[in-house]
């Protein structure tokens, strides 16, 4: 949902009349991490899919997990921007539910394809079925959203990183100078 969310913000900044080009001027602290934690996440889900020979071990627990704490850390360093409180939050709670179920997302599986249940009981990916033994399953990817086009289960975690992305792509894009350009011409009037 984030690319939609991405896109929505975007569509949605420019109505307001923002200017994308506002964008290069969002200077985050150690946006290296972001990549480095998606490679992580790339390649634990790559390794689990191809059935390189990783296993859920201790080491894939450790890395998954460490990925998200890459995140949270960029979150912080980077807490005085708009929504960013709510990107941290939904970072924050997946990471507990994923620390908690052996470095994996629970699903619920409900709402998945055979297939899917089949590849995620292999121990293929980022993800695992949710059970009566996972912790903390109201955090889990346990919503599910059905429509044309796009078929998305999803946490509440997600929800709350999608608002604070919406916030920031919008808050920047549609900046208020304008209104400080008219108050500070009206005290010279």
């Amino acid at each position: 949902m984030l690319i939609e969310t991405l896109i929505l913000a975007l569509l949605i900044s420019m109505l307001r009349g923002g200017k994308i080009s506002h964008l290069d001027k969002l200077a985050l602290r150690e946006s290296w991490l972001v990549p480095v934690a998606l490679i992580i996440q790339s390649g634990i889900y790559w390794a689990a899919v191809r059935e390189v020979g990783f296993a859920q071990n201790w080491l894939v627990q450790l890395l998954g997990t460490g990925s998200y704490f890459l995140l949270l850390f960029f979150t912080w360093r980077n807490r005085t921007f708009p929504g960013m409180s709510f990107i941290t939050l939904g970072i924050l709670l997946n990471t507990i539910v994923i620390a908690l179920n052996g470095g994996v997302m629970p699903v619920d599986p409900l709402f998945l394809p055979e297939e899917s249940r089949k590849a995620l009981l292999k121990g293929q990916g980022t993800h695992g079925l949710m059970t009566s033994m996972t912790h903390l399953s109201f955090l889990a990817d346990r919503f599910y959203l059905n429509i044309p086009g796009l078929k998305q289960v999803f946490s509440v975690g997600d929800i709350l990183i999608d608002i604070g992305v919406f916030f920031l792509v919008s808050r920047t894009m549609v900046r208020r100078q304008g209104r400080r350009t008219e108050a500070s011409s009206n005290s010279i009037l």
